[in-house]
């Protein structure tokens, strides 16, 4: 088996698998318009990127149609394509109304009925059926060969481009980083694809209106490049976005399991605080953000009757210093209240005894490293209740 035909099977096996994940995806969400068009086109785009290949495996299948029928299916696939891949850009584009993006879907649907129309009625009622020069010279300059290729290479060719501007539209909207990155090899392969394909059609049958004999090689050469490479580029594209989603997925669940864990450890110093400032407590599951919120509002309650820190509160060390310090004066006020003592409340400005972060890892360290210090001190005791859920 040659490198091509590798590669050509590659690329089949991994835009087929695309597909089938897309069908997937569409029969959780059936009623996303854009999301039927783009499987759909998948779909068309397995069809032609598969059965494409010249091999003895696929004959029997090429032979069941017979090769008139097998050429108005592979044309009607290639130029379904484009339409879906230009109608799932529009459809996609929330900024206009809704009403108006269908509309504007189905009138291209029109255009593309009528193209597979002329493509079909053309080539029947064309005398030599649209062969190559070398197979009519005396008939090669009729109406019908111009037509039927203007009505695949020409429409296609358009359609493919409008898909490539809308795609650069919708690409500015997206932020992450992945989804910019999936759009952007799309747009190459599929341009690659157009160019290569429908542009060297028309290039050629241009030049052979003049000369029948025009066929150069660096017209091949790009025909082979625009089709193989760009459809390549195109699954590499393509399958990036469930590659992305996967990866988002587990990470996410990764990330989860991890705020599981930092939320059991801070649970003595969470239940220590909520049952010092009750009205700091939210409803809801008792989960990472939950656990750290509270905990943040509570040390700000707690604040008051803390000393200033001795140093760096981003030191866990130091600010378990003054939290104890504040936690047991708590304790001494409420047994001042029992004898009668009451103790004058301290006047602001308190001290902060929690530090900025930069993301939620940093936070929960913290807090855990915190929690850690004031329990080995006996300050706050093990926790006896449930371990937190996820978040």
């Amino acid at each position: 088996m040659d490198v091509e035909l590798v590669i050509r099977w590659t690329k089949g096996v991994v835009i087929l698998a695309v597909a089938i994940w897309e069908i997937v995806q569409l029969s959780r969400r059936p009623n996303d318009p854009a999301l039927r068009v783009l499987t759909l086109g998948l779909v068309f785009l397995a069809i032609a990127a598969t059965f494409g290949i010249k091999t003895p495996i696929l004959e029997p299948i090429k032979d069941f149609f017979g090769p008139e029928v097998w050429g108005y299916i592979l044309n009607g696939c290639w130029m379904a394509m484009a339409y879906c891949w230009a109608t799932f850009f529009l459809l996609a584009n929330t900024d206009k109304p809704e009403a108006q993006r269908r509309r504007k879907a189905l009138i291209e649907l029109g255009f593309l009925v009528a193209a597979l129309v002329v493509m079909v009625v053309v080539k029947e009622i064309s005398v030599d059926g649209i062969r190559r020069p070398a197979a009519s010279p005396e008939r090669y300059y009729d109406w019908e060969r111009t037509a039927w290729y203007l009505s695949v290479s020409g429409y296609a060719l358009t359609v493919w481009f409008v898909g490539v501007r809308r795609a650069l539209v919708l690409r500015r909207k997206l932020s992450q980083a992945w989804a910019r990155a999936a759009f952007w090899i799309v747009i190459v392969g599929s341009a690659a694809m157009a160019i290569g394909v429908d542009g060297v059609v028309l290039v050629r049958q241009f030049g052979r209106q003049f000369d029948t004999k025009f066929d150069p090689d660096w017209l091949t050469s790009l025909y082979s490049i625009g089709q193989l490479g760009g459809q390549f580029v195109l699954a590499l594209g393509l399958a990036l976005v469930p590659l992305a989603t996967i990866v988002v997925s587990m990470r996410a669940r990764y990330e989860n399991s991890v705020r599981a864990r930092y939320s059991k450890r801070m649970l003595p110093l969470w239940r220590t605080l909520t049952a010092e400032f009750p009205y700091v407590a939210l409803d809801g599951v008792d989960n990472f953000d939950r656990v750290t919120t509270e905990i943040t509002d509570g040390l700000s309650e707690l604040a008051r009757d803390c000393p200033a820190p001795t140093g760096d509160i981003r030191d866990p060390q130091v600010a378990a210093d003054a939290i104890a310090a504040g936690l047991l004066r708590r304790a001494e006020q409420r047994k001042a209240q029992w004898a009668g003592d009451d103790e004058a409340p301290a006047e602001p400005p308190y001290p902060r005894l929690e530090p900025d972060f930069p993301d939620w890892r940093s936070r929960a360290q913290w807090m855990t490293a915190v929690t850690e210090h004031l329990r080995t001190r006996g300050v706050i005791g093990e926790d006896e209740h449930e371990p937190a859920s996820a978040g």
